[in-house]
């Protein structure tokens, strides 16, 4: 009898708990501390729905979790890159569901672009790895002739490749792009040579007054044939 009595009890308890606190430890993000621009997975257990969705301030999206098992559904995406501690809520069946993760500060991007003086006209080459969480998208600059593309991979997360520079020397700055946009890295190199110089403007003198014409030369008419004076010879 007080085996039922205490059955029927912790049954009323549930049944007045509302659904976040029901559901409370049924959502899980792993890893629970993850770096900047990383991946975490989420696992929802007691949920057979098929439109179960998670989101979070941390996501760059809304999750769509897929059903992977008897009442279980579960989702991978990446995590902003910007550090601290995200609340995660997922939904499913009219429930909600609650959870939370922490981003690292980010480490220093790790890339590299050289020679880090170059002839005009020369190639430089570029690379870096994904072991910092990002994997790189180009290297612009306006001393580049076109954007320098990752062409080439390699072991341990590893990308580089090449592009010329253009032939007016001078110091110009170089700016590593993660992909999607998330992070941005900076430093120079230098074109040899002697900078243009930028030309002195000199204005031109004033004009003088324009020159008076010359006079035309007087044209005197000519006189009539001359005539005798005397008279008639007889």
């Amino acid at each position: 009898m007080k085996r039922s009595i205490a059955l029927l009890s912790a049954l009323s308890v549930l049944t007045l708990l509302p659904a976040t606190a029901l559901a409370q430890d049924g959502l899980t993000v792993s890893p629970s501390t993850v770096r900047a621009a990383g991946v975490v997975g989420v696992e929802l257990l007691g949920c057979a729905a098929a439109d179960a969705v998670a989101t979070s301030p941390g996501f760059p999206a809304p999750l769509k979790l897929e059903p992977n098992g008897p009442a279980r559904v579960t989702g991978s995406t990446h995590v902003v890159a910007v550090a601290g501690t995200y609340p995660v809520t997922a939904t499913c069946g009219g429930r909600t569901y609650t959870a939370s993760f922490t981003v690292e500060e980010p480490r220093p991007l790790q890339w590299y672009l050289h020679p880090a003086e170059v002839e005009p006209g020369g190639m430089v080459t570029g690379g870096g790895d994904m072991n910092t969480g990002c994997s790189g998208a180009e290297i612009t600059s306006p001393g580049f002739a076109a954007p320098l593309k990752f062409t080439r991979g390699g072991n341990f997360g590893r990308f580089s490749g090449d592009t010329t520079v253009i032939t007016t020397p001078g110091t110009y700055t170089a700016t590593f792009h993660c992909q999607g946009g998330t992070r941005t890295d900076t430093r120079t190199f230098t074109i040899k040579g002697t900078p243009p110089t930028t030309p002195t403007t000199t204005t031109p003198p004033a004009a003088g007054p324009a020159p008076r014409p010359k006079p035309k030369p007087v044209v005197k008419p000519k006189g009539a044939p001359e005539t005798g004076g005397g008279g008639t010879t007889r």
